[in-house]
């Protein structure tokens, strides 16, 4: 599978990798899930993607790995 085709290819590649990019979304849906809150406008809607919207902090460069 090559990460071109992928739905969230830039995503991926700005976080510097799949591992990277499933980590990030893993540590800050946990945060999203306790509370914490979103970065961005969620949408309207009452139950909105959360992988979406963190997917948005990551392109939007909100987010990023230490490293």
């Amino acid at each position: 599978m090559t990460l071109v085709n992928t739905q969230y290819a830039e995503a991926i590649a700005k976080v510097g990798g799949y591992y990277n990019f499933v980590t990030l979304i893993n540590r800050r849906l946990k945060e999203l899930n306790n509370g914490e809150p979103p970065m961005v406008m969620p949408p309207d809607e009452r139950n909105y993607d959360k992988i979406d919207l963190i997917v948005q902090e990551i392109e939007q460069g909100f987010l990023r790995l230490k490293v």
